[in-house]
């Protein structure tokens, strides 16, 4: 589970890094404006197969008081369309880069500018506002379908 935690952040990230424009209905609670910054995660919900048995979770994280397993992530924009998402990790009582992703956005999809990753069929920014950041990942690998929503606060 650490593991798929860990794909999802990475694609979090990537899809943090995409330009967030509002093209329809669906995509009125995004705002790209307001994507640029530093995001803590505060609610990670999903599930995964692991050894044919899903395994599903939500936990909480308080990101202006990390602990061990906080992770955050910062959004700088490249190009008009282009977002870099950088991770980071809590470890020894300071914040760890793990990883730096680009991602495009077309409506409310996230597309990662290298496509390394074919286990994710799907990336989507559900909400991007003034203080709050959530993105949906759905995709399959070896084990069965992987579903992951994380939930961000600006920092």
């Amino acid at each position: 589970m650490k593991t798929l935690r860990l794909i999802g952040m990475a694609i979090v990230a990537i899809i943090m890094s995409v330009n967030f424009a509002a093209c329809s209905d669906d995509d009125e609670d995004i705002d790209a404006n307001q994507l640029e910054g530093n995001w803590g995660l505060v609610l990670d919900e999903g599930y995964e197969y692991y050894e044919g048995e899903k395994e599903s979770w939500s936990d909480s994280y308080d990101p202006a008081n990390p602990t061990e397993d906080c992770e955050k992530i910062t959004i700088s924009k490249v190009s008009d369309n282009t977002y870099s998402v950088a991770s980071y990790y809590y470890y020894n009582n300071q914040w760890n880069q793990s990883s730096t992703e680009k991602f495009t956005l077309d409506g409310n999809n996230l597309l990662p500018v290298d496509e390394e990753d074919t286990e994710v069929s799907s990336m989507k920014l559900l909400v991007a506002n003034s203080s709050q950041l959530v993105v949906e990942i759905k995709g399959r690998d070896e084990e069965g379908d992987f579903y992951n929503k994380l939930t961000y606060k600006r920092l």
